[in-house]
C-alpha cells in the first residue's frame, strides 16, 4: 500500500485513472483488480471452420479463453464488449513470412578476395543465424498483420539460399523474448543468390546444399559416435554453419523450400528424394502440375496469396500489329494465371491440406485475394481452416490455437460481417488477451484540409474501468513535425507525456508514455486509434493493469 502512495502521485494523470481500482484492490473486502478478463457477449462465434454457434459468450482471462457457450455468465469484473451483430473467429496464423524483421538495405555486398570461396554470410549461407535475435515487435509489418486479424507468425530471417532458422511469435506488443512463441522450428532454403560469388547460380546452389548436407550428415553421425566412447578419436570439429543443419538431417525440423514456380517444385522434390529431408513447399504459385504427387508424398504446401495481375491490355493497338507468336504468349500467361486462381479449388478438391504464405503479398491485398480465389471455386470453410487449423497442425501448435476452445490462447477476430463478406470490417483483434481496436479499418470519409492531420486537437477521454469511468481530456500539438502530448485530469491536473510517436497510414494512431523510478520502475503506455472525430485505445500501466480508452473531439490544439 506504501508503494502505491509513492507511485501515484508521480504519475499524476494515472492516479485518477488507476488509484480508484488499485486501492479498492488492495482492501481485504474488495473484488481483485483483473482488468484483463473480458466478456464477448451474444456473438456469432465461428470455434473452427464450419462450426457456427449463434448467441455465444466468450470469456478471456489471463491471456487465455476461459469459457465459451450459450448460457456463460458475465464475471462482475469484466469488460463487456456487446457482440449481438458482431462474429468471432479464431485469430489467423501466418505460416511463412518475414513479419517482424526489418529488411536490411540493400548496402553493396562485401568483396570476396576468393569469390569461388566466399564468406558464408557473402554467400547467403547463414543457417546459424535464428529470426529470434532479429523479431522486433514494433516492426511495422506486426501491426499490419495483426490489424489483419494475424495473432500468430511463423517468420524467418531475410537472406538468400540459407536465410536461417525460423521462429514462431505471437504478434503482440511486447517485448520480443515474451512473444516467442518457440525457437528454431524449421530451417529455410531458397533458390536466392549472390552475384559475382559462389553460388551464383541455381545448379550451384543446388551443388552447395547437396555438399553442406552431405558434411552435416557425416558430421552428426561422427558426433553421435564420440558421444558414446569419444576414446582414441579427435574432438568434433564442425562449423556453425553444419551443426546448424543438424535438426534437418536428423528430421527434427523440416526444411521450408520455397518454391514459387513449376521448375522450383520439380528440382525441391528432386533434392528431397537425394537427401531424405522433410520438407515443406513454401510461396508455392505454380503447384498443379505436381498435385498429385503432393498428395501422394503427403508433402506440405503453402500457396502464396500473390496473385498475379491480368495483363493490362493496349486499347490502340491494331490486331494486324499483334503478331500470331504474341497472341499465343499472351494466351498461355493467361491461362496460367486462371490456374493460379483454380490452384485453391483444385488442391482442396484432391484433399490437400494447404495454409497460406505471406512472404510476397502486400498484407493490405490479403483478404481480397483469398476473396478472389473463392470466387474461383476454392469454399469459405477451407479458406478459413488454411487461415487457423491448417497453419496450427503445420507448425504444431493447434493444442493452443487455431479454433476458439477453452484453454486455448486468446487469439481472436471480431467483425461486423462474416470474414469473407466484400464490406466485412475487423474491429477488435485480441492477441493473447490483450485487445487492439481497428477503429482505422472503418471506411473514412474523403480526406479534406481540414482533416489532413486527424489527431491534432483537444480531446475529451474516458477511461473504462470496473469502477467508476475515468475522465479528462487530452491536448495534442504539433509544431513542424514534433507533437506534444499534454493530459489533464478533472482537476485541471497537467502533465507532458514522452516517447509521443505517431504512425500508421494516415497518421491516425499515437502512442505515448511516462516513466516512473517508484514501484518497480513502471511504465505507462497509451496507445491511441484516429478516426474522423473519434479514438480509441488503450492505456497499460504493467503489474497495476490495463484500460479501455475512448474519445471525441472537442475542439482545436491548445496553446
Amino acid at each position: 500500500m506504501r508503494g502505491l502512495t509513492r507511485f501515484f502521485p508521480v504519475l499524476m494523470w494515472s492516479v485518477s485513472i488507476l488509484c480508484p481500482v488499485l486501492l479498492k484492490a488492495q482492501n481485504s473486502d474488495a473484488p481483485k483488480n483483473v482488468s484483463n478478463t473480458y466478456f464477448l457477449k451474444n456473438c456469432t462465434l465461428v470455434s473452427q471452420p464450419g462450426v457456427i454457434n449463434r448467441g455465444h459468450s466468450v470469456i478471456i482471462r489471463d491471456g487465455l479463453i476461459a469459457e465459451t457457450g450459450p448460457g456463460v455468465r458475465q464475471p462482475f469484473d469484466a469488460q463487456v464488449i456487446s457482440c449481438d451483430s458482431l462474429y468471432v473467429y479464431a485469430g489467423f496464423i501466418d505460416p511463412y513470412s518475414n513479419t517482424g524483421i526489418t529488411k536490411p538495405e540493400n548496402k553493396e555486398r562485401p568483396k570476396a578476395k576468393d569469390p569461388g570461396n566466399p564468406p558464408s554470410d557473402v554467400a547467403g549461407i547463414m543457417p546459424d543465424l535464428n529470426a529470434a535475435t532479429l523479431f522486433n515487435p514494433s516492426d511495422k509489418s506486426v501491426e499490419e498483420m495483426r490489424s489483419a486479424g494475424f495473432g500468430i507468425s511463423h517468420t524467418l530471417p531475410h537472406g538468400l539460399m540459407l536465410p536461417g532458422q525460423s521462429s514462431i511469435f505471437l504478434l503482440g506488443d511486447g517485448p520480443a523474448d515474451r512473444m516467442l512463441v518457440r525457437t528454431a522450428s524449421a530451417q529455410n532454403f531458397q533458390f536466392e543468390v549472390s552475384r559475382g560469388v559462389y553460388p551464383s547460380t541455381i545448379i550451384g546452389v543446388m551443388a552447395k546444399f547437396r555438399d553442406l548436407f552431405k558434411n552435416a550428415s557425416q558430421g552428426l553421425a561422427y558426433e553421435e559416435k564420440y558421444k558414446i566412447n569419444p576414446a582414441g578419436l579427435p574432438r568434433p570439429d564442425q562449423s556453425r554453419e553444419t551443426k546448424a543443419l543438424y535438426p534437418v538431417v536428423s528430421k527434427s525440423v523440416p526444411l521450408y523450400f520455397l518454391a514459387q514456380h513449376t521448375k522450383d517444385v520439380h528440382r525441391a522434390f528432386a533434392m528431397k528424394e537425394e537427401l531424405g529431408f522433410d520438407m515443406v513447399l513454401a510461396e508455392v504459385r505454380q503447384g498443379w502440375h505436381y498435385a498429385d504427387k503432393i498428395k501422394a508424398q503427403n508433402i506440405t504446401t503453402l500457396l502464396s496469396l500473390n496473385i498475379p495481375e491480368p495483363e493490362k491490355k493496349d486499347s490502340t493497338a491494331k490486331t494486324t500489329d499483334v503478331s500470331k507468336e504474341k497472341e499465343s504468349f499472351e494466351k498461355k500467361r493467361e491461362e496460367s494465371r486462371q490456374n493460379y486462381l483454380t490452384q485453391a479449388s483444385l488442391f482442396e478438391k484432391k484433399g490437400i491440406r494447404f495454409a497460406f504464405s505471406y512472404k510476397n503479398v502486400k498484407t493490405g491485398d490479403i483478404h481480397k485475394n483469398i476473396r478472389t480465389l473463392i470466387k474461383n471455386g476454392l469454399s469459405e470453410s477451407y479458406a478459413l481452416a488454411a487461415l487457423t487449423t491448417h497453419p496450427a497442425t503445420i507448425l504444431g501448435i493447434s493444442s493452443m490455437a487455431g479454433t476458439v476452445e477453452k484453454g486455448k490462447i486468446a487469439n481472436l477476430v471480431i467483425t461486423d460481417k462474416p470474414i469473407f463478406d466484400e464490406k466485412s470490417r475487423i474491429k477488435h483483434v485480441f492477441v493473447e488477451g490483450k485487445k487492439y481496436d481497428m477503429a482505422s479499418q472503418s471506411k473514412k470519409p474523403e480526406v479534406t484540409k481540414e482533416k489532413a492531420d486527424p489527431i491534432s486537437g483537444t480531446w475529451s477521454y474516458t477511461v473504462e474501468t470496473p469502477e467508476t469511468p475515468q475522465k479528462g481530456k487530452i491536448i495534442i500539438s504539433k509544431s513542424g513535425e514534433i507533437y506534444k502530448v499534454t493530459v489533464k485530469d478533472e482537476t485541471n491536473s497537467a502533465t507532458d507525456y514522452e516517447g509521443v510517436d505517431v504512425s500508421g497510414k494516415e497518421k491516425n494512431k499515437l502512442s505515448f508514455y511516462i516513466n516512473t523510478s517508484l514501484d518497480g520502475n513502471v511504465k505507462v503506455d497509451f496507445s491511441l486509434s484516429f478516426e474522423d472525430k473519434l479514438f480509441t485505445g488503450s492505456v497499460n500501466a504493467g503489474h497495476l493493469g490495463s484500460y479501455e480508452i475512448k474519445g471525441e473531439k472537442v475542439a482545436k490544439p491548445e496553446n
